[in-house]
């Protein structure tokens, strides 16, 4: 371990005890609420949301791209997924969020040395929140009649991750956000997300992530939704008035997280010694069984904060089960309580292989088809449900 990889695990072990400790990072009550933008919080993929937020550290691949743009950095060659999330299932608000994201590693290749180079991983994803259709009301017609409006949250994010060596992966992603509601009032506003995981260990099953989201400027509404027509100062003609949006401050959140992975080895490497095995650089996707403990604090600039625990139990690739519990202060309060979640989750996925090991390349993945769900519990309606599918090439 060089001198660069020891200050980065220095620097992440002392902010997770601090944040661990409570003495630095203790949410902010008194701003709770003021924040706008909340959809940027929700975590849209469920292989990530089966357990909560205990993955930051160990999550990898494209579903990295919300939870640590840093585990981006894994992807092998091309991902393609899209998720879909019934949102307070029960409550009648018609709410579904959707997410599609790319990511494509990139890589050149001199003619004259054949040496391979790294150039990162580069990705794109696409958020969309819908509210169904909600009748249009005024103060003149407040029984409606008018119509119906369909307000949007969403956002627009460019990715970039990559493995600086066999340790240390990281990465920073670019959004777009946009906030629409009726008569074309619209807000707009940029953020910066940035993460890093940290892995070690004879298999690289100890891992440490840290990530900081959503850094931006404020943002207001504007458009023509904020304009009347009215008489002015006792005029005889009309005049159009606009009243100026208040602005408000996006939600940044840090968030720290470990992991651990305990692995059982299958007929084919079970008789190796332990330095064999890292001698043919085996992952923990080499192993016939694994389980994976978590845990995660999150650091809210605008809400309580959040610990997280969770496990995962993985049989290789194939299928994967998960399940993790979220803890906020006052969430079993009625008078104190700010979320509507409980506190578990929990989420499976099943990994099909399109093509057969024996025909594969020495070295080369199998393209799969992953199918995902989860399911988080809240205290009121239905819970949230999520369904995913990712092709990894």
């Amino acid at each position: 371990m060089n001198k660069l990889q020891k200050s980065l695990v220095i620097c992440m072990l002392i902010g997770l005890c601090c944040a661990m400790t409570g003495n630095v990072f203790a949410g902010n009550r008194d701003r709770s609420g003021q924040a706008g933008a909340q959809h940027l919080l929700i975590d849209p993929w469920a292989r990530s949301t089966g357990w909560g937020t205990a993955g930051v550290a160990e999550i990898r691949g494209l579903e990295a791209m919300h939870s640590n743009i840093g585990g981006m950095a894994f992807v092998n060659r091309t991902e393609i997924g899209f998720s879909h999330t019934r949102y307070l299932v029960g409550s009648g608000a018609g709410i579904g969020i959707s997410s599609f994201a790319l990511a494509q590693h990139l890589r050149s290749t001199n003619k004259q040395t054949g040496q391979v180079r790294d150039l990162g991983v580069i990705g794109f994803s696409f958020f969309t929140m819908g509210f169904g259709d909600i009748e249009i009301t005024s103060e003149t017609l407040p029984e409606g009649n008018q119509g119906t409006f369909s307000p949007k949250l969403s956002y627009l994010c460019l990715h970039y991750a990559k493995s600086f060596n066999d340790f240390i992966h990281g990465g920073v992603s670019l959004k777009v956000v946009t906030e629409t509601g009726a008569d074309d009032a619209k807000a707009t506003g940029f953020a910066i997300d940035a993460g890093v995981q940290y892995l070690t260990g004879p298999y690289k099953n100890f891992k440490i992530g840290i990530t900081l989201k959503n850094i931006g400027l404020p943002m207001h509404y504007k458009g023509d939704g904020l304009a009347v027509r009215a008489n002015a100062n006792d005029l005889a003609w009309e005049q159009t008035l606009e009243s100026r949006s208040a602005t408000y401050e996006i939600p940044t959140m840090l968030v720290l997280g470990l992991s651990y992975d305990f692995l059982i080895w299958g007929k084919e490497y079970a008789n190796m010694s332990k330095r064999d095995r890292t001698d043919m650089e085996l992952t923990r996707d080499d192993a016939a069984h694994r389980i994976t403990l978590a845990g995660s604090f999150t650091a809210n600039s605008f809400s309580r904060d959040i610990f997280t625990l969770g496990v995962e139990y993985g049989l290789g690739q194939i299928f994967m089960v998960r399940a993790g519990y979220n803890f906020e202060t006052g969430m079993f309060s009625v008078d104190k309580c700010t979320t509507w979640y409980t506190g578990p989750a929990l989420g499976a996925t099943l990994g099909i292989p399109l093509q057969k090991k024996s025909k594969l390349e020495p070295g080369k993945q199998a393209t799969r088809l992953y199918l995902d769900y989860s399911y988080r519990f809240t205290n009121k309606w239905g819970g949230n449900h999520c369904v995913g599918l990712k092709l990894a090439l």
